[in-house]
């Protein structure tokens, strides 16, 4: 597919359906915790303490996922084959999550709960996340169609996490509010993303080859297939790897601190459990608009310096307007603070999204290869690592500041809440920002990339045209 080339609105939304997997991931976050704690009866440090080995473990796995996608070589491509391969045993591991044999010892719990979690965290949905990731920059190499998967990935992605956050809660309370009701609801929800991920396969196709591919096509060869360590010694050469790595697990931290730690400050801070429920579903319609007709005209206008600049701004200011808030008890005023954050999301995470993408052009630049499924994973682990270090933090902080579930909190738990809430995010959110005004310089060396690209591609086809 040529730079200036267009996706079908298809190949847009089968790219959409590929993120829920992690959408389901991000509502496992928000609830998981208080299921294992409150449902089960599980220790909060414990499980913290568990959630967050499972992440770096899953990390590890990242990249060995990378390693297998980029020695992945199909009639349907490279990555795009593990959304059918793995489409139903991802749900179903979903859906075993919440299996957890209630009448177990203690130990035995645990042991059920780190082995189903890292089932679908660390293997499944690590494969099918990771090829998602990869699968963008083999559709296109046009950074405003990369714009527009980004943005679809946020609609299904982001939209569905809202919308399962906002509903699982009164879904779950409707059907009795015991554990077999969460198994009803997380079934349901396994089945969703199985049948998500096997219309992604369906409806997505791969157009973009490496210039090393074209080569070896053209001279009748089998491409070489590189070791790991020569990728992941690819990715270290590349700034602009390192820099998507970095921004990633900022902002994604930021993005699951608030989320994993809302149901907490909404039942104890707020004093209202089913806020987490009324109050997602009214961010849900900014979030949405803000993917849909911000992010696109943000790109345009500003690039994805400026657009990720006004983004950072706009949600540190919704939390700010969210504290002021939360210690008056003003719930519209809290509505306020979460709808201009909301409204912040599409310019900032549109252009983070494509980071990893830019930078496997980058690295075609420096050295004809594209290493999507190494480059990716490491970005990938990255996410992973802010997931641990979010849903580690939440427990880790309940845990010192003496949090006893369904009891009244003290002022110590309190201000912990507050500090995963709204303080560290918005922390994360100004490093973002200085962190782009250092050294972000790719939207000045993006046109010099593609430029080069195209015409070492057209290059190497000559070459085989004259033979």
């Amino acid at each position: 597919m040529e730079q200036n080339d267009k996706l079908k609105l298809s190949e847009k939304i089968a790219y959409g359906l590929s993120d829920l997997p992690e959408a389901a991931n991000s509502i496992i976050a928000a609830v998981l915790m208080m299921f294992y704690t409150d449902s089960v009866g599980l220790a909060a440090g414990a499980v913290g303490t568990m959630l967050f080995i499972s992440q770096l473990f899953d990390g590890v796995s990242d990249l060995i996922a990378g390693s297998l996608i980029d020695r992945t070589r199909t009639r349907w491509g490279k990555a795009r084959p593990w959304l059918l391969w793995l489409c139903v045993p991802t749900g179903l591991s979903l859906a075993l999550i919440f299996w957890i044999p209630v009448n177990a010892s203690q130990t035995a719990k645990m042991i059920y709960a780190f082995c189903t979690y890292n089932l679908y965290v660390s293997v499944l949905y690590t494969i099918v996340g990771l090829a998602k990731v990869a699968l963008m920059p083999l559709m296109t190499q046009n950074g405003l169609e990369r714009g527009k998967l980004a943005m679809f990935s946020l609609i299904f992605g982001l939209g569905c996490t809202v919308l399962g956050i906002s509903v699982t809660f009164p879904f779950v309370a409707k059907l009795g509010g015991g554990v077999t009701a969460w198994r009803i609801v997380f079934a349901l929800y396994g089945f969703i993303v199985s049948a998500g991920l096997l219309a992604a396969f369906l409806l997505s196709e791969e157009h973009v080859e490496s210039i090393a591919a074209v080569e070896d096509k053209i001279a009748d060869k089998k491409s070489e297939k590189y070791t790991f360590i020569d990728n992941v010694k690819n990715f270290c050469r590349n700034k602009y790897f390192i820099f998507a790595f970095a921004m990633t697990v900022f902002v994604n931290t930021a993005v699951q601190l608030n989320n994993n730690s809302q149901v907490y400050f909404y039942t104890y801070a707020m004093n209202n459990k089913m806020l987490t429920s009324s109050l997602s579903l009214v961010g849900l319609v900014p979030l949405i608009l803000s993917i849909l007709f911000l992010s696109t005209p943000s790109l345009r206008l500003f690039g994805k310096k400026g657009s990720v600049y006004i983004g950072c701004i706009g949600q540190i200011f919704g939390y700010v307007l969210s504290v002021i808030a939360s210690k008056n008890a003003n719930v519209p005023l809290l509505a306020v603070g979460l709808v201009v954050r909301n409204l912040s999301t599409g310019p900032l995470s549109v252009p983070i999204n494509t980071l990893s993408a830019d930078a496997v052009d980058y690295g075609e630049y420096l050295t004809n290869r594209r290493i999507e499924g190494t480059g990716s994973a490491i970005v990938t682990f990255s996410q992973k690592l802010s997931n641990g270090v979010s849903v580690g933090l939440v427990g880790w902080v309940l845990a010192l500041t003496g949090y006893v579930a369904n009891e009244m909190q003290s002022a110590k738990t309190i201000f912990g809440i507050f500090l995963m809430y709204a303080y560290l995010p918005m922390i994360l959110l100004a490093l973002v920002l200085l962190s782009f005004k250092i050294f972000y310089r790719y939207d000045k060396e993006e046109a010099d990339v593609m430029r080069t690209l195209k015409e070492r591609k057209a290059a190497a086809m000559s070459k085989g045209g004259s033979k």
